[in-house]
């Protein structure tokens, strides 16, 4: 599931959604804004290509690690400090190809950031 949203999330919401009897593994990453000098947060466009983007990184991690279920959602908008930003879940029979899953979906989700996000500066 990839979402782009302006409010909130419930990691639990997500995350039962995600559990049945083939998973052994559930490996989940939230990011958030933190503080920066003379920064009042980050802001995320609503960009059109980015839920292809996502999309994209959702397919690669399915096919190169043997998981069940990619969540990713991020938010979009003004997201001041200490807000949830991006919530990345991962299910996998086993933990190792849960964690290295959620990493590289990650990892790629940091290179988009470059074009995407902007500080807001005071």
């Amino acid at each position: 599931m990839i979402e782009i949203r302006r409010e909130d999330f419930s990691i639990d919401e997500i995350t039962k959604k995600m559990k049945d009897p083939r998973i052994g593994a559930l490996s989940i990453y939230l990011g958030t804004v933190r503080e920066f000098p003379e920064g009042l947060g980050l802001e995320f466009e609503n960009d059109n290509h980015a839920i292809q983007k996502l999309e994209e990184i959702e397919k690669r991690a399915i096919n190169r690690f043997e998981v069940a279920y990619v969540t990713i959602i991020h938010r979009v908008g003004f997201l001041g400090i200490s807000e949830n930003i991006l919530l990345v879940a991962v299910s996998a029979s086993h933990r190792e190809p849960a964690f290295d899953a959620c990493r590289s979906i990650i990892d790629d989700i940091k290179d988009l950031h470059k074009s995407w996000g902007k500080e807001v500066l005071k």
